[in-house]
This record gives C-alpha cells, structure tokens and sequence, in this order.
C-alpha cells in the first residue's frame, strides 16, 4: 500500500487563467536554447510573481503556457476580478519588459465555473480537473495577441469594475455548442454595484411609467408617492424606471433630493441637490456664487425677476441675501424654477426618504404640484408608511397624485431573485430564503449574499445551516456582511454612517484621521461589495439606508458622540463663507455629540454645549430666512435646552417670542425672556424690546391668548415699560411698543367700555409709531402701525375710516411678512362684514387666501378664513361657506387647536349652514370645536355668559343674555349679535323691545348694516310689526342676504298673507337646501 494517501475530493467555484506566447516555436528556432530558457525563466518568475500577488496559485508550466487558478486554495468573493487584474498586470509587465517585449506577445483565457479539486497529501498540489479548464484554454487560443478573452461567467461576475467587448461565439474544440466568450477591454474608471433584474413589479413599473408619459405629454405636473416599508424595493423600481427613462425620453433631466435620517431638524437640506443639479453649481459654492450662477441661469432664457427669484431659490439653502419672511413667495419661486427648468426638456424629480423630511418640504412638495402652467413634471417620493401618520391626508385627494403602494413580493417572484442572485437552483437553499425573507427583496439579496460570503460551497449543509441560523433578522443579515469587512473597510463603513445616508470621502478622511487616497480607495471595493453607490466627485451613498443603520448601530455611544463632534468641526472649517447654509447640518452634529457624551456618562460637554447653541441659533436664523417658523422655533426651543447662560438664554427666548408661532406660545417665551432680562439687569434696550413684544401678543393678538393676563398685571408691564422709553436710543423698538400701546382699547373693550381720553392716547401711539415707521421706511412697523390706528378707528364705531386706513398694507406686498399680509386681508374682510359689504368680503377675503400655499401661517389664515366663512353664509354661498367651515376646521387642526376666539365667528356660520341643511354630522364637528374654545375662555378667565355656545344649543334665552351682556360697551363682537338676533328670529323668540331698539339705533349710528336688519327681523317677528320685517327685508335685499331675505319674505307673508311673497321665498330656500327653516314655515299655505 503505498504510504501517500490523496485527501477527500472537493467541488469548488474557481477562475482559471491561461496564458501562452504566440509564435513561441518560431522563437525558440530563432534563438539559442540557453537564451530562450532565460527568456522563458523569467517570464515564468514574473506570472508566478503577478498571479500571487493577486492570491491566486500557478498551478502549472507547460512549454511557454501558464496555468494559474484564483479561489482554489482559498476562495476570496472577488476571484473572477482579481483573476482579470492579474492578466492585465500580467500582459502589461510582459510588454514593457525590455528583455521579453515584443518577442513573447501574449494572449490570455480567463474562466470560471465549478471544478473537482483534489490535493495530493506530501506535495500539497491541488489537481483540478473540469469543463472550465478545458474552456479557459480555448478562449485563450482564441484571444489576439496582447488581449483577454473571457468566459461568461467571468464577464458577468465582474462587470462593475471592468469594461467588455460584445458578446461573441467561439467555436471551441471538443464542444457541441458554442461558447460565449467577451473581450476584456480595460478596467472602469470607476466601479459601479451589480443590479439585480426587477422582477415581480412589472405592474408598478407599468404605472410608473404611464404617469410618466401622461405627465409629459399633457404638460402637466404629476406626483407619485411610492409608498412600502423599508426594503420592500421602492429604491430598485426608481432605479429600474430611471434606467428606463432615455429610451422614451432622451432629453430627460433627473434631479435627487434625499432626505437625511435627522431630516425633521433640516428644513430645505434635501432641496441643494435638486437645485446644484439643475444649476450646475459646485458643493462648495459660496452664497455669492449660488445667487450669481442661479440669476445667470434664469436669465439664460429672458426669466422675468430674475434676480429676485434666485435670491429666493438661494435663501432655501442658505446662500440667500437678507431675511425671506413670505413663505408665499419662497414657495412661489420654487414652483417658477420648476417650470422654468422643464421647459428645456421633462423634468424628474425625486425625493428619498420623504419620511424624514421637515414638514416646511412637505409644504413646498405639495405646493409646487398645484398645477398652474404647461409644465413636464414628474415628481417621485420614496417613502415609508410613517408619512401617512404625519400626513394623513398626503396628496391631498389631487387628480395629478398617484399613491403606489408596494406589498411584499410574490414567492415565486422571490424565487426567481433569489435564483438568480445564487446562481443555482438548488430547491432547499432557495426555499429556505425565500421563506425567510417574507417577500421582502433587500432582504432575501442579503441573505444570499451574505450566505455567498460566508460558505466555501452551497453543497456544505452544514455550512449552509449554521449561517441561515444566525441570519434571523435583516439587520442580523446586513450585520453579518459587515462583520466580514476587513477593518479598514467596515471604519469607512460607521464613520461614513455618522454623516448620514449620503458621505464624503474628505469628511470620512479627516474625521477619522486617514488619507483621502485610502478612503477613496476602500470605497472602490466597498462599490464591488454593493454596499455603497458613487453618487459625485467624492460623494458615496450607502446602497440602502438599513445598511446605514446597521453600520452606525455598531458604534458604541462614546465613539458616536465623538464622530458626531468631529464630523460638526469638519463642517465647520468647510463653511467659512456660506454658514446658514450649513448651519443645520452643524447643529444636529454637535448636538448629537451633547446628548450621546452626557449619555455615556464621560467628557467635557460645555464645549460642545457652546457650539450646538452658537449654530442652532445660526440655524434658526437660516430658517426664519426660509420662512420656516416652525423649524426655526424647533432649533431656538433646542438652543435654550442646551445653555445655561441667562443673557443667552434671554435673548433665545425673546426670539422665539418674536417668531410668533400662536399667542400662547409667543407669550410664555416673551416672559421667560423679560424674567432672565430682570435677573441679570439688562440693558434697558433688551428689556424694552421684549416687554414690547409680550404686549403687542396680549394687546394684538388677543385673540389667540387664552390665558389673558389680568389689567392689573397689564398695567404693571405697561408701566414697566414706559419707564424705558426714555432711556432706548433704538426707534426701532420705542415703535413697537408705541404700537402695544395702540391696541389697548382692544383690548380693554373685553373687560369695559374704553373712555375717549383712552382712545385719545391709543390714537396718539398709533400716529407717532407710524411716523417712525415711515421715517425709517420700515413696512413691518408701517403695518402693523396702521393696523393700531385702525383698530382704534373701529372700536370708535369709524369702520369706514378703518378701511382706508388699512387698504395701503395691502400695497407693501411682500415687503412685510405673511403673518402680516394675512392680518391686513383678515381685518378688512372684518370691517366690510360688518358694513354688510359682502361681495367686497368675499373678494378680499378670497385674494387673501389666494397667497397661501398648504400649511402656511395656518393661524392667521383661520382668521381670513373665520370671516370668509361668515359673509359666504350671509350671502347665500353656502357650498362656499361650507367648504370655509371644513378649511377652518383643518386649519384649527394645524394650528394645535388653539384658543382662537377668532375661529368662533367662522365655526357658527358653518354650523348654520349645516345644521339649516340638516347636515348634522358637519354640524355637531363645528359645535364641538366652538365647545372646546370656548370652555377654555371659561376655563381661564372665569365665569361668563355663553355666546356661541347658546347659539349651537338654541338655548335662546342665554342668546338675548350673551347680547345684554356685551351691549353697548364691547364694539368687538359686532358678529356675534348679528348671528344671536339672527338666530332668536329663526326660533321665533320675542326679543326685549327697548334692547333691541337700542341695539337698532347703535347698529344706523354706525352703519353696521346686517346687525341692523338681523335686530330688525328678530324685533319684528318677535313683536309681530311688520314695518320692521319690512325695513329688515329692504336692508338684507339691499346687502345682499340671499337666505336672511327669503326668511324675511316668508316671515312677512305669514303675516300678511300674501302667498306669492311666501313662494317667492320658500324658492329660495329650497334651492339652497334650508330644510330647517322650510319645516317652521311647513304649516303655511300648505306647505
């Protein structure tokens, strides 16, 4: 027996190289036989010398012919390319060697496929026998000279990192069918990931593609919501349709916004990409630079303003000049662009994530989809579920919006997949994954590649088992994968994942103290990998945001906090010259660094702590300058969280005040603020400016304050600060509280009637701020200056004179905020309501609302709408009015249910409406929120009449108690007793004769025409005069009541008798579905 026993047969998965030297014979006649064995020796010493460094093993010499095979000693994952690199380096040595050159021009055969390899126990060489050997020597027979000639496999499993000729067939020597062979051409400049075939969503590809022609071809702009769970293939259907787009659409633009996982705490971050994209501009444009490059890129093709639309454009991402308040405009700029860049070609435009977005995007994605011009546009979000909790109504129930949303696989769909990417068909191995990943696709491409990654051979069970076992999870699954990384690879891998889902190799370099060459350089094999995507210059994404996950989840907090504190001191140095553009990016940074330091219990935080409130306030500002109160409110409320520094934290609070979000909220930061001024003894300027602002909330803004302060607390801020005036050289400051001041009267009307040596003193303020305000041609002070004045006019019964005096806000346009241009709408549509100029409420109410866009300022747009709601129902528009009553509903819900007083007057006229319709689920929604705001009141000041709340009960005798209550003293509620009168005629209650005849006599002293005629009607129905009912009908006939003026009629003609007056009216009635009052009227005249 002999004493060399062979070891066990293995099946293996290799790539063998061939190489040979043409016209060798020819030589070897040509030379002597000693120089053609040195040539021969070393050109055997530099293959030996190329093929090891590349790990595989010269297997055998024959004559000039090399044998080499690459994943037989040891399988690498990459043998198919490190075999491909090796013949490159190989073919290039043996060509510019001085001594070989020329003479041995080379041509080389490269195959893999699955071969049976023994090896013999004392030589320790593998024998390796199989079809891919056989093969491998023909495609090198077939090779020119100095080329590569591959197999398919070979090509298949390396064409993200090399470049091949088309397929040819060979007709190979020993084989029945031909053999498809590919030439190599040359490595990729840059290695790009494998894409496995979309299989399973043909269907929501079919969709996809339909919107996309309907879009272009129609001109008009088209959102698609692809909407699943993570790795359920919403990135792989957009990659498959984008790969798609040329064949259809070959002037296409593509632009890709993505949303950060931190991307609620960054308000337009997503929207530089689209922009830089479409623009041409470079990430480290300066702000000059982006406005400079987006006014050229508007003017290009003659776009009218230019230059204060790329102003706009650049305040998105903080490059703007000065301060944009007017989101209106901001969002308008936006749409603008859009259109103007589709006109050179359809226009794609998609958003990652969308999930993490701030709401302020939100508001401009659905927004810019309002069409309003021929515009090719596709918009595609790529979203989770979580935005449907955020947004319920997301799309808004839009023609042009398409939800597609995406359920787990089919198995067999997952079977093929899962096929594809094992190449075999082994039926338990695909099984057991496609059972595993419950048709999630990312899920069943990790499990395989994983299991590819960590067995030798799909034939050892056991392998195969113990790897299965330990993958239970997709994050198990992905956590595997990396934990397979070389360490080099897998660092590159988590501090990439603390910049988010999208790196750059310099941040990833310089926080962790490497070379950008060596970054770089993983990155390369981390693409080979498909663990990351190249996405520009040096910008890497990681191919799904679960890996992200996973890699930064491996982290301990410690490291995190210190990666996260590198990676702000990075971004720091690099946003010298466009800091607000940055700034949020910053902030999260440092103050995930805060959190996760005090978290690990360890490190110097007030360094940090300093940093993160330094650029949460330059933040903040970024995003007042994008007209995000919202967000800039969330970055300030974070700021002051984070120092404990009262003259910074005064000073926090005061702007937060400022940014006037609601009054409840604006007051207690104007407090906080005014508290911390007190207690470190500020300069009478700071202190000024914040009790002026807290003033102007309780005065102004009364109406959305619910815990009101007493006049006693009042008259002590008050005091307070006219003490101050005198000593504050800012003029700017000394008006805002000149126009507090304005607004008293206003405020003192809920308590008592103000005297004239009050109005007297509020008119002086009004005057002498709005003198300083056009000295220092301010249009906020100007505004809100003539708005005090006014307010005054008004409550002195001038509502005329309050009109001209409030018309011109309207002309400062968009030199003053939306929060100011919204007020000026809402107190004219207030002053015309109540002259009973109802055609010219509903005008300027309906131009007011026309400016917002959705979720823009919607406690101010409540108070437009509030009144809309009001003249719609007068006039008999009570489709319109209905539709108000819902918007005001809504708004109310994206306000936070404020204690908007304001709301109350909007809510009762929808609640007429409905509840005269017979409407009663609509109308017990407007009773409960007229419940809710107006037991807050009660709750906060006290017991009171109820008002509206009598009026939703038809409690009548608590209505002719709520008038009696109020008259004459309160000018404010001029609505409320038109809708009380209004209301106690339709039930027929006798009114007090001499209080309603005051109350006439008050409404002709100052034209408040449907007050007027509404006492009138209730006077004359409840004291059965007819004269009365008949002034009442010339009054509503003449403001144009369509519905009060049918009642009348039939009021009148029960009366009188007259049958064609009561038809007349029932007509009317009955075509705007007033059941209600059709029923009180059924016993007349047969009815």
């Amino acid at each position: 027996m002999s004493q060399t026993s062979a070891m066990p047969e293995e099946r293996r998965v290799v790539t063998v190289l061939f190489a040979d030297v043409m016209g060798s014979t020819a030589l070897g006649e040509e030379l002597d036989p000693e120089d053609m064995r040195a040539l021969l020796a070393l050109y055997y010493a530099t293959a030996k010398d190329v093929v090891a460094q590349h790990g595989g093993t010269v297997e055998k010499f024959i004559g000039d012919a090399v044998m080499a095979v690459f994943g037989l000693q040891q399988a690498h994952g990459d043998d198919p390319e490190r075999a491909l690199s090796a013949a490159l380096e190989l073919r290039d040595r043996v060509r510019s060697d001085a001594k070989l050159g020329e003479r041995f021009p080379i041509r080389i055969g490269v195959n893999t496929g699955e071969v049976v390899a023994a090896r013999e126990h004392d030589a320790g060489d593998f024998l390796v026998t199989g079809d891919v050997v056989n093969v491998a020597a023909r495609l090198q027979q077939a090779a020119a000279p100095w080329s590569v000639m591959c197999g398919e496999r070979t090509a298949r499993a390396a064409r993200a990192t090399f470049a091949f000729a088309d397929r040819i067939s060979l007709d190979a020597k020993g084989k029945r069918q031909p053999v498809s062979a590919y030439a190599l051409n040359g490595r990729l400049d840059r290695p790009s990931a494998l894409r496995v075939p979309l299989l399973g969503r043909d269907a929501d590809l079919e969709q996809l593609e339909l919107v996309a022609r309907r879009a272009f071809a129609e001109q008009r702009p088209f959102l698609v919501s692809v909407i699943a769970p993570a790795g359920t293939g919403k990135t792989r259907l957009l990659e498959e349709f984008l790969d798609r787009l040329p064949r259809t659409h070959e002037n296409a633009q593509v632009a890709i916004a993505q949303c950060l996982p931190y991307g609620q705490r960054l308000t337009y971050w997503p929207l530089r990409a689209v922009l830089y994209r479409l623009v041409g501009l470079t990430e480290d444009a300066l702000p000059t630079q982006v406005r400079e490059q987006i006014a050229a890129w508007l003017a290009r093709n003659d776009f009218a303003g230019h230059g204060a639309t790329a102003n706009l454009l650049a305040a998105t991402v903080g490059a703007g000049e000065g301060e944009v308040t007017d989101r209106a405009a901001l969002f308008s700029a936006w749409r603008d662009a859009i259109e103007f860049a589709s006109t050179r070609g359809p226009l794609v435009l998609v958003f990652e994530d969308l999930h993490w977005s701030a709401d302020s995007l939100l508001d401009l994605v659905e927004y810019v989809m309002q069409p309003r011009a021929d515009a090719p546009v596709l918009m595609i979000a790529l979203t989770r579920p979580e935005l449907l909790d955020r947004r319920p109504n997301w799309g808004g129930g839009r023609r042009n919006h398409l939800a597609l949303t995406l359920e787990p696989l089919a198995e067999s769909a997952v079977t093929r997949l899962v096929e594809h990417l094992l190449e075999s068909a082994r039926p338990d191995v695909v099984q057991r994954i496609v059972k595993r990943s419950e048709g999630n696709p990312f899920y069943a491409g990790e499990l395989v590649r994983s299991l590819i990654e960590r067995t030798s051979s799909l034939t050892d069970v056991r392998a195969v088992e113990e790897a299965l076992a330990n993958l239970d999870t997709v994050q198990a699954t992905v956590l595997a994968r990396l934990d397979l990384l070389d360490a080099s690879s897998r660092r590159v891998l988590q501090v990439g994942a603390v910049f988010g889902r999208t790196f750059r190799v310099r941040g990833v370099a310089e926080v962790d103290g490497l070379d950008d060459a060596s970054v770089a350089l993983l990155c390369q094999d981390l693409i080979i990998k498909d663990l990351v995507r190249h996405v520009g210059s040096d910008d890497y994404t990681f191919r799904h945001i679960l890996i992200r996950e996973v890699a930064y989840q491996t982290l301990t907090r410690g490291e995190r906090a210190r990666l996260h504190a590198a990676a702000g001191r990075w971004l720091e140095a690099q946003a010298t010259g466009r800091e607000e553009a940055l700034a949020e990016l910053i902030a999260y940074h440092y103050r995930e660094a805060v959190g996760l330091t005090s978290a690990a219990g360890g490190g110097e935080v007030a360094p940090l702590r300093a940093s993160a409130v330094r650029w949460l306030e330059t933040a903040s500002q970024a995003a007042t300058a994008g007209a995000a109160s919202l967000e800039a409110a969330r970055h300030l409320r974070a700021a002051i969280e984070l120092t404990d520094d009262d003259q910074r934290r005064a000073v926090l609070f005061e702007k937060l005040g400022d940014l006037s979000i609601s009054g409840d909220q604006s007051s207690a930061a104007y407090q906080s603020s005014i508290q911390l001024y007190r207690q470190i003894g500020a300069p009478a300027e700071q202190l000024l400016s914040a009790l002026a602002g807290l003033l102007t909330i309780y005065t102004r803004s009364m109406g959305s304050i619910a815990n009101r302060p007493s006049q006693d607390e009042l008259d002590r801020l008050r005091m307070e600060a006219a003490a101050l005036v005198e000593r504050v050289g800012d003029e700017r400051i000394v008006a805002r509280f000149f126009i507090a001041e304005s607004f008293l009267p206003f405020w003192l009307g809920s308590v008592t009637k103000p005297d004239v040596s009050q109005f007297d003193a509020a008119e002086t303020a009004a005057t002498r701020a709005l003198s300083i305000a056009e000295r220092l041609d301010d249009a906020r002070l100007q505004s809100a200056a003539r708005d005090g004045l006014a307010a005054v006019q008004t409550l002195r019964g001038q509502a005329r004179a309050a009109l001209k005096t409030n018309y011109p806000r309207l002309a400062l346009e968009d030199r003053v905020d939306l929060l100011e241009r919204m007020d000026a709408y809402g107190v004219i549509t207030w002053a015309h309501c109540w002259l009973g100029e109802l055609d010219d409420a509903a005008r300027v109410s309906a131009a007011g609302l026309a400016l917002l866009q959705p979720g823009q300022v919607p406690a101010w747009a409540l108070h437009v709408v509030a009144w809309r709601a009001y003249a719609l129902a007068l006039r008999g528009d009570w489709d319109q009015a209905a539709a108000a009553g819902e918007r005001a509903l809504m708004l109310w819900e994206e306000s936070g249910r404020l204690t908007a007083g304001y709301a109350l007057r909007g809510f009762a006229a929808a609640f007429g409406v409905a509840h005269a319709r017979g409407a009663e689920a609509a109308a017990e929604r407007y009773r409960e929120a007229i419940e809710e705001i107006e037991r807050a009141f009660i709750a906060r000041q006290g017991p009171r009449q109820e008002r509206y709340l009598a009026f939703v009960r038809d409690d009548a005798h608590a209505m002719h108690a709520a008038i009696a209550e109020r008259f004459p003293y309160d000018h404010r509620v001029i609505e409320l007793w038109e809708r009380l009168y209004a209301r106690l005629a339709d039930l027929a209650y006798a009114v007090d004769a001499d209080l309603a005849q005051r109350v006439i006599a008050f409404a002709v002293r100052y034209e408040y025409r449907a007050l007027e005629a509404s006492a009138r009607r209730a006077f004359g129905v409840g004291a059965d005069d007819q004269a009365e009912l008949r002034r009442a009908l010339e009054i509503f006939d003449a403001i144009g009541a369509v519905p009060y003026s049918a009642r009348t009629r039939c009021e009148l003609a029960q009366r009188t008798g007259d049958r064609m007056m009561f038809d007349a009216g029932a007509r009317v009635l009955d075509g705007l579905g007033d059941v209600d009052q059709l029923r009180r009227y059924e016993d007349l005249f047969g009815r």
